[in-house]
């Protein structure tokens, strides 16, 4: 599906393409105004599978903004979620130096255990789901601290 809106958003773009940066920045605004919603609507607990996925994949895009920002990856570098299943496995994935590297990567870790919860299995309490939303909003305040701006 994430391709249909990568095209779609490159399609109808004034130009008919956007920067690899602004991707990440279109998708991640269209993931987090679906949270807002769930939020908003008080449905978090009858939609925590798809805030899950939806919150893991908004963390994946958040992390692609200042990798790109910061010149350390190229355009065509892909983040996996597996990345994160363990502090160990994203560092040997995330070898570079980056602004945060070391509070943003536990936090990165804690969202893909929380996608592993919501997303398989029976549901999960209320404050369980908070929790994840809450990691993503850490993330997000730090991530646009070391960018200098609003993602």
């Amino acid at each position: 599906m994430l391709h249909l809106i990568e095209k779609y958003l490159n399609d109808n773009t004034p130009s008919g393409l956007m920067t690899t940066i602004d991707n990440h920045k279109a998708i991640l605004r269209e993931l987090l105004e679906d949270i807002d919603e769930k939020i908003r609507k008080d449905i978090i607990l009858e939609r925590q599978k798809i805030l899950g996925f939806a919150l893991s994949e908004a963390s994946s895009h958040m992390l692609a903004v200042l990798l790109l920002k910061n010149k350390l990856v190229s355009s065509g570098f892909t983040i996996n979620h597996r990345y994160f299943c363990s502090e160990q496995r994203a560092r040997e994935r995330l070898k570079m130096d980056f602004p945060g590297k070391d509070e943003i990567i536990p936090l990165l870790v804690k969202q893909e255990q929380a996608r592993d919860r919501l997303c398989y299995g029976r549901d999960k309490s209320r404050k369980e789901v908070e929790e994840a939303i809450a990691n993503i909003s850490r993330l997000k305040t730090i991530i646009e601290d070391k960018l200098g701006e609003p993602l």
